[in-house]
Parts: structure tokens; sequence; C-alpha cells
């Protein structure tokens, strides 16, 4: 008996044939892209406020600030706590709040995203004892409420948002592995019920 073929468009995608992934940015392009926007963040600002006389001299500085900050950034993949360190010790040092508070925030963000819940509390702390401080050590009249607590809060955000991405990579990474326990040469164990195979039961 002669079986008819399925109607054209209708028939099934074969089980075999690949399925296309979705596309991923390298890692190299995601590493060094929120580097650069801080970069020509940073840049930008200090070329609006470029001048001469003495503004000059101030350029200069704020140069030298951008350029430890973009390098302390680039070495954040081995050492993020010493590369967080170095940023806020040019902040405090110089004073350029709107020029290196992105680098500080991403920072903390990426110790809170790379390393454990102690060295996050640590780093957190450290970070807000100086963005409270460091108007105050300048001799800057500032507002509490208006300037300091909303750089808090920011970086209170950096923070959670390092803490979620750390554990859904770590997520990942444990659903991966549950996926695939064994190597390819490493032997699949059988387990036997009670009785099979002439095995004593468990």
């Amino acid at each position: 008996m002669h079986t008819p073929s399925p109607a054209a468009g209708n028939t099934p995608p074969s089980r075999g044939r690949p399925r296309q992934r979705a596309f991923t940015w390298p890692p190299i392009v995601l590493y060094l892209a929120p580097v650069v926007a801080i970069a020509v963040y940073g840049a930008l600002w200090i070329a609006l406020r470029a001048g001469g006389g003495r503004a000059s001299t101030h350029t200069i500085w704020q140069s030298l600030a951008l350029a430890e900050t973009v390098l302390a950034l680039l070495l954040r993949g081995r050492k993020p706590t010493s590369a967080l360190a170095g940023i806020m010790a040019v902040y405090l040092l110089f004073s350029l709040d709107l020029l290196l508070l992105p680098a500080v925030l991403f920072a903390l963000l990426t110790v809170a995203a790379t390393r454990d819940h102690r060295t996050t509390a640590l780093a957190a702390t450290a970070t807000a004892a100086v963005l409270a401080a460091m108007p105050y050590l300048h001799g800057d009249a500032v507002s509490f409420a208006w300037y300091i607590l909303p750089r808090l809060a920011v970086a209170g955000i950096a923070v959670a948002a390092g803490m979620c991405l750390r554990e859904r990579r770590e997520g990942a990474g444990g659903r991966t592995h549950a996926r695939h326990p064994a190597s390819e040469g490493e032997p699949r164990r059988q387990h036997l019920r009670p009785g099979a195979s002439g095995g004593p039961g468990c």
C-alpha cells in the first residue's frame, strides 16, 4: 500500500539538522567596551573644560588621572580589587568626581561580579567611605541629601548588579556541569538495582 507523502511546506524539520546559535559578542569586545566608553567620556569631559593658563595645568593632571584609571580598568581582569583601590586613590587625591566616578562604580561592579561576599562587602564599605569623605576632605560645601546620598545609592546599585551577574554565571556553570557530568573519555557508572545482575542491593 502506497503511503502518501506529506504536503509541501508541512515537512517536519530534520532532527539531525544543527540549530543556528544566537550571535554573541566576543569576550574581548565585552571586556574592552566599558573601558572605551569610560575613556571617551573622560576625554570629552576634559576637552570641554580645557583652557589656557592655570586651566591648562589642570588639564594635564586630569589627563594623567584618566590615563591611570583606564590602565587600571584594563588590568581589572587579574586584580579587580587592586584596580578599584588604585582608582579610588586617584579619585580621592585629585577630587575629580565627575571625571572618575564612572570608573569607580564600574570597578566596584567588577569586584562584586568576580569576588566573594566578604571581599565585596569590604570593597563596598571602602568605596562608600571614600565617596562620602572626599568632598569634605577637600573643603567642598556639599549637601548630604543631594550630593552624597545619590552617589551612595548608585554604588549600592553597582554592587547589587555585580552580585546578580556573579550568581547568574555560577548558576549557568552549575547547569553546564550537571548537563555534562563526565568527560568523553570517562566511562559512565551503571547504577545497579537491588538484585540486578547478581549484585547486592545498597
